[in-house]
C-alpha cells in the first residue's frame, strides 16, 4: 500500500510538471532591431556600454541604429538623518542620441537623471572611495536598464 501511494504521488507529480513545462514556448524576439553602442573610453562609460550591449544583443540582425551615450556623475554633500555625519549624495546623468545608421538622422536625443544614492559615513578614505565606486557602478547598471526601456519604447513607436 505504501509503494502504491508513492507511485501515485510520483505519477501525479510528473503529470503536473509535464503540463506546466509544456506551456513554455520558444521566446520570440520582440526586438527586431540591433543597436551599436558608442561611448567614451573611461571606466563607467565602458561599464555602461557593456550593460547596454547585453540588453541590445541580437545575433541575427545587422546594426540598424547607433546609440551614442555618455554618463556623468554629480556628487554633493548632505547630512545624515541624525545630523551627525556628512554623506555624499551621488546622481548619474546619461545623455544619449539614437541615430539611424542608414540615413544618419537623429531619431531621439535626451538625457536621463537617476535618483540620488547615499554613500557611507565611514572615517576611512579607502572605505569612502570604495563606497562611491560601488554606488557609481550600481547607478550605471540601473541607468542602462532605464535607457534600454526608453529606447525600446522609442523604437516600437517607429514601427
Amino acid at each position: 500500500m505504501f509503494i502504491f501511494k508513492k507511485l501515485v504521488f510520483l505519477i501525479i507529480f510528473i503529470l503536473i510538471n509535464g503540463c506546466t513545462l509544456n506551456n513554455f514556448e520558444k521566446k520570440q524576439s520582440v526586438n527586431n532591431f540591433s543597436i551599436e553602442v558608442n561611448t567614451p573610453n573611461d571606466k563607467y562609460n565602458t561599464y555602461l556600454k557593456e550593460n547596454l550591449k547585453r540588453f541590445f544583443y541580437i545575433n541575427d540582425n545587422q546594426n540598424k541604429f547607433i546609440l551614442k551615450t555618455k554618463i556623468t556623475f554629480n556628487s554633493t554633500k548632505t547630512l545624515s538623518v541624525s545630523g551627525q555625519n556628512i554623506l555624499k549624495s551621488t546622481k548619474a546623468k546619461i545623455d544619449y542620441q539614437l541615430i539611424n545608421k542608414d540615413t544618419n538622422i537623429i531619431i531621439k536625443s535626451g538625457s536621463i537623471n537617476t535618483f540620488p544614492a547615499l554613500s557611507s559615513s565611514s572615517n576611512s578614505l579607502y572605505a569612502q572611495e570604495n563606497s562611491i565606486d560601488f554606488i557609481k557602478e550600481r547607478l550605471t547598471k540601473s541607468s542602462a536598464k532605464s535607457l534600454y526601456s526608453r529606447i525600446k519604447i522609442i523604437l516600437r513607436r517607429l514601427n
